[in-house]
């Protein structure tokens, strides 16, 4: 398995886990679809795109917001209800136990219009910019 596929499987087990701990039941879908994940709860099924955030040269997590090898595309409702980017922050920070998560409603990911994020725990931003553009969304989980 490459290290990106690895890297990917780690940030799906890693959101499934937390799906489960909220009550939710969990499915992968097999074959090509363009989410990674169903959540269920109440009867209500949610597809989820989750998205790795990979740290950078400069102490931020770097994470695309498109698909496609060739063609980059945004995604759009059609494709999914929600992104969920992951950020393994415990495993790059010995003082912080608990990974990011930003939990986006595509609706708001077409609002932002954006094909990348750049996101970093609460306070270790550089310069001026001390939180990230996408912090409201973090442990947003009710929002699902």
């Amino acid at each position: 398995m490459d290290i990106n596929r690895r890297t990917g499987s780690v940030a799906e087990l890693a959101v499934s886990a937390k799906l489960v701990s909220l009550g939710y039941n969990v499915s992968i879908p097999f074959g090509e679809t363009s989410y990674d994940l169903i959540a269920e709860k109440g009867g209500r099924l949610i597809r989820i795109q989750v998205k790795t955030a990979t740290l950078s040269n400069h102490g931020s997590y770097r994470c695309s917001l498109t698909h496609g090898k060739s063609n980059k595309s945004k995604y759009t409702q059609a494709d999914c209800d929600l992104i969920i980017l992951y950020a393994p922050y415990s495993d790059d920070f010995k003082d912080i136990h608990n990974d990011g998560f930003y939990i986006i409603p595509i609706k708001e990911m077409v609002k932002k219009n954006a094909y990348h994020a750049i996101i970093y725990p609460s306070g270790r931003g550089k310069g001026n910019s001390r939180i990230c553009k996408w912090e409201e969304f973090r442990d947003g989980w009710e929002s699902i």
